[in-house]
This record gives structure tokens, C-alpha cells and sequence, in this order.
């Protein structure tokens, strides 16, 4: 044992890694790479509108193309064919649709658009749109299929 830990000493020295911390950082991606998430969970606690909302969503989006997958993950739903198009992340008053967009894209955008370019964010793209209403998402719908069409679909 005791020359595990030179050896463990000596490896922290060269690489400035604490080997505690490599071994979390390893548990953490096991993790990740493990663990599964249920659109239920996603659902839950939310009001009738905003359930509602995200059913109108998921239709729309697996609507465009039967090889759309829909992949629930820890803080948000990923709707994907060969790369994510949109992340759906639902909160108790609205819903945060990131698409694979960068905001060069966007043109006359609603007041609901935002660019998330610089700024840390769960999901996929460069661009948001926060939503709570049916008429809201009708007019992001657009977004949605260009996304879809550049991911290519």
C-alpha cells in the first residue's frame, strides 16, 4: 500500500492533479454515462398550461421526422437525429427551448428570443426562446424546422 501512494504522490506532483479528485471527476462521468431520466420526471409538479405546452412541443418536433428521438437528461429533454435540434427545459411558469442555431440566424426575432452565445446554459445551440403560451411557440415553430433542416433532417 504504501507504494501506491508514492506513486500516487509522485503522478500528483508531475500532472498538478490531485488524485482524490481525479477519481470523483471519474465517478461524476460514470455517472453521467449510467444514469437515466424519465419524461415523466420532467412533467412533474408542472402546471396543466405548461404540461400542455410541452405535449404541444414534443409534437411538433418528433412531427417533423420520424427518426427525431427524444432523449429525457437530467435538467432537460433533448430532441435529436443525428445531433441535437432542440432542448426543451421546463420550468414551473414557462418553457426554455434551445435550438442548434447560432443567433446570426435569427431574423426579426420575438420577444421571446435571447442569445445565450456567451452565457452557460444546460441544452444545446446559441439561442433560446423562453415560452409560455401556445401563440408564443407558433411563433417559434419556424426556428424549430430551420434548426431540423441545418442539424439535416
Amino acid at each position: 500500500m504504501l507504494h501506491n501512494t508514492k506513486s500516487a504522490t509522485v503522478i500528483s506532483q508531475l500532472s498538478n492533479k490531485n488524485p482524490i479528485m481525479v477519481e470523483a471527476g471519474k465517478k461524476a462521468a460514470q455517472v453521467r454515462a449510467t444514469a437515466t431520466y424519465t419524461l415523466e420526471e420532467h412533467f412533474e409538479g408542472k402546471s396543466k398550461e405548461i404540461q400542455e405546452l410541452m405535449h404541444e412541443i414534443r409534437e411538433f418536433v418528433t412531427g417533423l421526422d420520424s427518426s427525431i428521438e427524444e432523449v429525457p437528461k437530467k435538467f432537460y429533454i433533448a430532441y435529436k437525429s443525428s445531433k441535437n435540434i432542440v432542448c426543451m427545459e421546463a420550468k414551473s411558469r414557462n418553457i426554455k427551448l434551445f435550438l442548434k442555431l447560432k443567433p446570426s440566424d435569427i431574423f426579426n426575432p420575438p420577444s421571446c428570443y435571447r442569445d445565450v452565445s456567451e452565457i452557460g446554459h444546460y441544452g444545446t445551440g446559441e439561442v433560446e426562446f423562453t415560452i409560455s403560451t401556445s401563440d408564443e411557440f407558433n411563433e417559434i415553430k419556424k426556428y424549430i424546422e430551420l434548426a431540423y433542416n441545418k442539424v439535416g433532417g
